[in-house]
């Protein structure tokens, strides 16, 4: 589960919209603890796309190929949510990860700061999916 930045950030996320795409998101963060590829899919937008910390732009099916691949397996993830917006059917979340990368993912061993820009969207089914990603390294030592 994620840190809140500031009360003004916790207070957001109290909103009903805004809990429910954070739960979401609690719940992509699981699937990747766990390695569940097909939670992870569940949770993936059919329109995903992502601009990735290595400076790629990727769609669904390649971020999909990565994280089976063990590209994106982690000892360790810390989030600090640094701003929440809520627009319509989206949810804009924003802050800090640290993550800890395993054996064959990049920057294995090392501990890995980056900044994030997620979109969360609730679809016809009711159900929040991330579509929108963007991660870029800040460090990684």
């Amino acid at each position: 589960m994620a840190k809140f930045a500031s009360d003004e950030v916790a207070a957001a996320a109290r909103d009903r919209v805004i809990a429910a795409a954070l739960a979401a998101r609690d719940q992509s963060d699981a699937a990747f603890a766990a390695q569940d590829a097909e939670a992870v899919a569940a949770l993936l937008a059919e329109d995903l796309v992502v601009n990735t910390p290595a400076n790629r732009v990727a769609r669904r099916e390649t971020v999909l190929g990565f994280f089976k691949a063990g590209r994106m397996d982690y000892e360790s993830m810390d989030v600090t949510v640094e701003a929440l917006d809520a627009r319509g059917d989206q949810v804009v979340i924003m802050g800090e990860e640290v993550v800890r990368p395993k054996e064959t993912a990049a920057n294995a061993g090392k501990t890995v700061r980056r900044r994030f820009t997620d979109v969360w969207r609730k679809e016809s089914d009711g159900k929040w999916r991330l579509t929108i990603r963007q991660a870029t390294i800040i460090s990684a030592e």
